[in-house]
């Protein structure tokens, strides 16, 4: 009889049983094999054993996870009705504020209730757009679209904010030769998010947004001389709620989904994101799609 241990084990974990023979008598040489061949049957089961714990984990880990999106789809739901309802009522009294006598004061505390209501509905699109990502929901419509006129359209929707902030703000997107199949509302939340990081991130100085052609793909490029990413956070922008600490911003609002949302979008379209930033000097984040069908 040969004890077995599993390896940092106190106790036995079974035994092998050898009968003996006796044109084969036990031996030093017989005792070695024996002795080897109790070690691997040992380290064959505490593998076993690792393997099935580590499964139960990934099992336990993956209940949370579906746990996480179910809850994170059920409560942006929740909010997002009353919402919807309180903010048709707030643009109706916007609308016809002076007709209806509201004093002025009044009328810029509803205006300031509206605002922050859009902020907290976007905040809630944003994570109804995550729960369905990750439960393979997502309902994409890809089609050839003027990649050119789309973004430079998306793009003017910032001109106004960054000039009265008194940034200077280029655009330049260039012809393209190749069709580009996108999701147009995709590819809104890409630029928007973008361009709302740069708007947020420079206090000074420019934002640059290119579209340009570059070898197979459509290169999106938007470059700002704000502040800047230290390079131990550049590894970890495009995770799920990652705050950068101490980083200057226009508001310290923000809840760390925006770029991480625009990779899982970027993914979607068969695409790549990246971020080169130098602190202090600028960060410019670059997507790539492939043209084609």
């Amino acid at each position: 009889v040969v004890p077995l241990s599993l390896s940092g084990s106190m106790g036995r974990a079974g035994a092998v049983v050898v009968g003996l023979n006796p044109f084969r008598l036990p031996d030093d040489n017989y005792s070695g094999f024996l002795k080897l061949l109790a070690g691997q049957i040992s380290a064959s089961i505490a593998n076993a054993d690792a393997y099935e714990q580590e499964r139960r984990r990934a099992e336990a880990l993956a209940e949370l996870d579906r746990a996480k999106t179910i809850f994170f789809s059920n409560i942006s739901h929740e909010f997002r009705t009353p919402l919807t309802l309180m903010l048709g009522p707030l643009e109706e009294v916007i609308g016809s504020g002076g007709d209806q006598g509201i004093p002025a004061e009044k009328l810029e505390q509803i205006e300031t209730v509206h605002r922050n209501g859009l902020r907290l509905l976007k905040l809630v699109n944003t994570l109804l757009d995550f729960s369905r990502i990750e439960a393979g929901r997502i309902q994409a419509v890809y089609r050839p679209v003027d990649l050119v006129a789309v973004t430079t359209e998306l793009a003017s929707v910032f001109r106004s904010a960054m000039e009265k902030a008194g940034l200077e703000y280029e655009v330049e997107c260039e012809p393209l030769s190749e069709v580009v199949c996108v999701d147009v509302d995709m590819w809104e939340k890409i630029v928007l998010n973008l361009l709302s990081n740069a708007f947020k991130f420079t206090l000074r100085g420019s934002v640059r947004l290119t579209l340009r052609q570059a070898g197979g793909f459509a290169e999106l490029a938007v470059h700002d001389t704000g502040i800047g990413i230290a390079e131990k956070d550049l590894p970890r922008i495009f995770e799920r709620f990652q705050r950068i600490e101490g980083a200057v911003g226009r508001t310290h609002e923000g809840t760390g989904i925006g770029l991480a949302l625009v990779d899982e979008l970027v993914r979607l379209h068969g695409g790549t994101v990246k971020a080169d930033s130098t602190p202090g000097k600028g960060t410019t984040f670059t997507v790539r799609i492939p043209f084609g069908s």
